[in-house]
């Protein structure tokens, strides 16, 4: 004879949800995907491993074979967004072409996926603490660095000419990712087009385009 759930002999009580058997990977991403819901749902400071466990369709103890706090499960899932930006923006750079319209079309993508990724962006920065946000800033310095190694190869043959190019690449990426997380926190309307345009404009001025002179 079969034993009755929890949800058959109380109707009230919702049906727990069945955990699947899943590979490693397969359970990271899960929890990953689940902290998302959990987190625009509840906030960052109000979730609980315990939900995120639920929403990752694990047991709590398993949670902590693959993250040791919320806090690294939210630096894991921007370094996710930052290597889908990463594996997007080394494709088109091996693409070759010339440095400054490489630069633009990769200073567009970053804004792009940016706002694409709104609804993450507030989750870090509104929600996060310290511990969180020093996670998230060390998977940002793969993405200056990508940047500004591709500046320094350019200015080998002149095609930017700031004094320092290593410390005007840092300005140009800190300038457009303080902006884009600024209006991002607004919860209103961006003007894609209008914020690429000056992000260019500042890199154009601030890594010394010849075309300027």
């Amino acid at each position: 004879m079969a034993t009755a759930t929890a949800a058959e002999t109380d109707p009230g009580k919702p049906a727990r949800r069945k955990r699947r058997t899943m590979s490693p990977d397969d359970r990271r991403s899960a929890l990953i995907k689940g902290a998302s819901e959990v987190f625009r749902e509840k906030g960052f400071a109000a979730a609980t491993v315990a939900e995120l466990a639920e929403a990752g369709q694990v047991a709590k103890g398993t949670f902590y074979l693959y993250f040791d706090s919320k806090d690294h499960l939210l630096g894991a899932m921007w370094e996710e967004y930052v290597d889908g930006f990463l594996r997007d923006t080394r494709a088109m750079l091996d693409e070759g072409g010339a440095w400054w319209p490489s630069l633009d079309r990769l200073i567009r993508a970053m804004v792009e996926h940016a706002v694409e990724n709104a609804a993450l962006h507030r989750i870090v920065y509104r929600s996060a603490n310290a511990k969180a946000l020093e996670l998230c800033h060390a998977s940002n310095q793969r993405v200056v660095d990508l940047m500004c190694d591709f500046v320094a190869r350019g200015s080998l043959v002149g095609a930017f000419r700031a004094r320092d190019t290593g410390l005007a690449c840092r300005l140009v990426f800190h300038a457009a990712d303080g902006l884009l997380d600024d209006l991002i926190s607004r919860d209103e309307p961006i003007d894609l087009e209008a914020v690429t345009a000056s992000i260019l404009e500042l890199a154009h001025r601030g890594l010394g385009d010849p075309d300027l002179d």
